[in-house]
């Protein structure tokens, strides 16, 4: 049986990564001071772990330092699982967190960025919440993303079309900047709205996009246009999005020619390392290690 040591100490990426919930819980609990009621646990979709981050998570977090220190908790838990790269999601909405002053949101990242520099390839990813004041997302991403610190850009929330929009000028932005364009569809949308937000962002990678595995076409779709799609198999087991990991269609993406990736999401709530990921995709005969191991020799190389 392949162990987790043996994947701890191979290079690999976690391009999928949100990084104030992507520490383990044993490292959130003495930060936070307060334990989470059964918790880690399955979800009944994304509202139940909402629930969850409202009540608990969202009101902990409130000054720049809170911030930082939930950066810093899980990039060391990244380097911990022997992760080479972290492409690492910082939503927005943090610089609330900072006198909603850019400056010192920009600033506090790159403190982040350099006491990790000799450790791991942290990359800063942006993240805009669908949900998060519009107004305040497209005043602020521009000067985020002029600062050169963000190497890539996210949207995350309901798997809507509505309003899509108002994030298209951002995108133009990032792609004239040299920026990687990322998106989260398809983890419970199907795989025609994978393929329409490819093409009205120009993304050149999908967050989840597991909806593409039921739609030859589109998979044809992402395999041409060398979209890759950074997959989080235990997250969307918890979440329900698949019924069980023996049935997750990573398998499908992945015999299909699609470039994947297997990556953690939210640690603290999932509770699965890369590492761990890939040692219960083996067990439970979803890939084999050669399958997993291609994977993660073509991510590691960036």
């Amino acid at each position: 049986m392949t162990s987790v040591a043996e994947f701890k100490v191979r290079p690999k990426m976690d391009a999928h990564n949100h990084l104030n919930l992507g520490m383990r819980y044993a490292s959130y609990i003495p930060w936070a001071g307060f334990y989470i009621p059964n918790f880690p646990r399955h979800f009944n979709g994304l509202d139940d772990m909402h629930t969850v981050i409202s009540e608990y998570t969202r009101p902990r977090c409130v000054t720049e330092k809170d911030v930082q220190d939930l950066l810093t908790l899980s990039i060391q838990d990244s380097v911990a699982d022997g992760v080479t790269i972290l492409e690492g999601s910082i939503d927005i909405s943090f610089i609330h967190h900072c006198g909603e002053s850019i400056t010192r949101f920009i600033d506090m990242v790159k403190r982040v960025h350099e006491k990790f520099k000799n450790k791991i390839d942290f990359r800063p990813e942006l993240g805009m919440g669908k949900t998060f004041d519009n107004s305040l997302t497209r005043r602020w991403a521009p000067e985020c993303l002029e600062s050169k610190v963000f190497k890539s850009i996210d949207l995350y929330g309901p798997e809507v079309e509505d309003g899509i929009e108002d994030f298209k000028p951002i995108y133009i932005l990032a792609g004239k900047l040299g920026i990687k364009k990322k998106a989260h569809v398809g983890e419970f949308s199907d795989a025609k709205s994978v393929k329409r937000f490819v093409q009205f962002f120009e993304l050149d990678e999908i967050q989840h996009g597991i909806g593409a595995a039921s739609d030859k076409n589109v998979m044809k779709f992402l395999r041409d246009e060398k979209i890759r799609l950074h997959v989080c198999p235990a997250s969307n087991v918890m979440l329900g999005a698949v019924p069980s990991l023996e049935e997750h269609p990573i398998k499908i993406l992945y015999e299909n020619g699609i470039d994947v990736t297997i990556n953690t999401d939210d640690l603290l709530f999932f509770n699965k390392s890369v590492s761990e990921e890939c040692v219960d995709l083996i067990n439970a005969g979803t890939l084999t290690e050669k399958q997993v191991f291609d994977i993660l020799d073509k991510s590691a190389a960036g």
